[in-house]
């Protein structure tokens, strides 16, 4: 009954006109269960890289086409119980899209139930003992472990999603297991079930490597998935020495990935979880950069969508140039800029991470640097198609200090003035730097960007950037900010940032 209840809910009007206008039009029932069953591949789809918002969105779309398909209302639960979890640890909290989605679970028959009070318990005993089984030749003399438990552990679920990857894992279904663990989230899970976790992660990430068909690039996500996993379990003895001997194998194959570029490495290097700094010499300068990347990293991923999963594998080289014909030299590019990023994807996965910076950049920290590790992230969070050249530009500049910012906004009512700016259908549809009006471009990009921003946030302008792809950009702007058109969105945007700055000085 209950949902039934809310399939009407969610439906409203548009499913109550199915009914009162099937005498003049029925629906192809063909068409209506490969609409519902592309939804339900899609919301996988958008779970499994923990997007819920985009799975929900996905999922309502065919609402009243699922007719109380109970696969169907089972993801439908688990899609809002991801974006419930999202929402309640987003650093800027929406008590009303929380408060709805609660009611929606509620509707569902799941059962919401707040998050456990943190508490620092003793050292816990190994809660499973992995064996390793006779190990197949991977060529190379590569050859990784084959993890299998022998005794499921006794776990006691913290949250409905920690119960559910519970279950998965006591039937062996690792795959499931391990979404459900990372939709709940680490912070959220006992020892044991951390434990659990990390078995999954190893477990599937030892069968891509032992699968012949391994190449370097799904052996380098291994690496990644592993690391991250043994992050988990620090004090579990068994599984950290299983997870080296995998991560080793795994490094191995992932050898042949090659590097963005060649790493020019002048002098020291000082890594991090995450970087590899190449400061040419200058190891204050290096160790500096090191702390700030590493900070910013956290910052950036947490301002546009949450907390990062874990350390990057492979790792973000950072390579300081001493002076701008130095960088112009190594890299190609203009000795006038001050950085740039570069990130090579692979099956929708980063084989390599690189950033150069100049160090006679007097704002290297607080600008250049901030600027270029935005790129790399948003290559993380838009790891299936890039975002928007100006949003992703907006953003970038953004992350910089409030003077930074200054200077761009300054410049915009210049830019108007002189006949600089875009209508911003055109701005929209631009793939790549303009050849003309490229000062407009950058300062138009960032007040536009802030100001969609400044209406709901940052977290939100991430999930209408992923509208966009999905439905356009003229759909999402009404999906995401009840926005009819671009048109209205310039009269808006124009109102707020070039009206009440005429007269100026730029």
């Amino acid at each position: 009954m209950l949902r039934s209840v809310l399939v009407l809910a969610l439906a409203g009007a548009a499913f109550a006109a199915r009914f009162t206008s099937a005498a003049d039009s029925q629906p192809d029932p063909v068409e209506k269960q490969i609409a519902v069953q592309k939804a339900m591949a899609d919301a996988r789809k958008y779970l499994d890289v923990s997007m819920p918002a985009e799975a929900v969105a996905a999922l309502e779309k065919e609402i009243s086409n699922a007719d109380g398909n109970k696969a169907f209302l089972t993801l439908l639960r688990e899609s809002y119980l991801a974006e419930l979890y999202r929402l309640e640890k987003a650093p800027a909290a929406e008590p009303e899209r929380i408060a709805q989605t609660r009611r929606k679970l509620t509707l569902l028959g799941g059962e919401v139930k707040p998050a456990p009070v943190p508490v620092t318990p003793a050292p816990p005993a190994v809660p499973m003992v992995p064996t390793t089984l006779p190990e197949p030749n991977l060529g190379s003399s590569v050859v990784a472990p084959v993890v299998e438990p022998v005794a499921a552990p006794t776990i006691a679920p913290a949250s409905d999603f920690a119960a559910d990857a519970v279950a998965a894992f006591k039937k062996g279904r690792y795959a499931d297991a391990d979404r459900l663990f990372a939709s709940t989230g680490a912070a959220k899970l006992t020892a044991e079930q951390k434990a659990a976790w990390a078995y999954c992660r190893i477990k599937l990430s030892a069968d891509r490597v032992n699968a012949p068909a391994c190449d370097a690039t799904t052996a380098a996500g291994a690496v990644q998935d592993v690391t991250e996993a043994l992050q988990l379990v620090p004090l579990n003895a068994e599984l950290q020495k299983v997870g080296q001997q995998l991560l080793k194998a795994a490094q191995a194959k992932a050898g042949s990935a090659k590097a963005v570029a060649p790493v020019v490495a002048n002098g020291d290097v000082v890594e991090t979880a995450s970087f590899r700094v190449h400061h040419g010499g200058d190891r204050t300068l290096g160790e500096s950069v090191a702390t700030a990347a590493e900070a910013g990293r956290k910052q950036i991923f947490e301002r546009w969508s949450g907390p990062p999963g874990g350390a990057w594998q492979p790792k973000c080289d950072i390579v300081i140039h001493a002076t701008a014909e130095a960088y112009a030299k190594a890299t190609g590019k203009p000795a006038a800029m001050t950085g740039h990023a570069s990130v090579s994807l692979t099956n929708k996965r980063a084989t390599a991470r690189r950033i150069d910076l100049r160090a006679d950049d007097p704002v290297l920290v607080p600008n250049a640097l901030p600027r270029e590790l935005t790129h790399v992230v948003l290559a993380d969070l838009f790891a299936d198609k890039p975002p928007p050249k100006w949003a992703e530009e907006g953003m970038a500049i953004l992350a910089g200090s409030p003077e930074e910012i200054s200077r761009y906004t300054r410049t915009l009512p210049r830019c108007a003035r002189e006949g600089e700016l875009r209508a911003l259908t055109t701005l929209f549809d631009l793939n790549d730097f303009p050849a003309e009006k490229i000062t407009g471009y950058y300062c138009q990009s960032v007040s536009v960007t802030e100001h969609l921003i400044k209406l709901k946030g940052e977290q939100n302008f991430k999930i209408f950037l992923s509208d966009t792809q999905r439905y356009g950009t003229a759909q999402a702007l009404k999906r995401q900010y009840n926005i009819e058109s671009p048109q209205a969105l310039e009269a808006a945007w124009k109102g707020a940032n070039l009206e009440s700055a005429r007269g100026q000085a730029p």
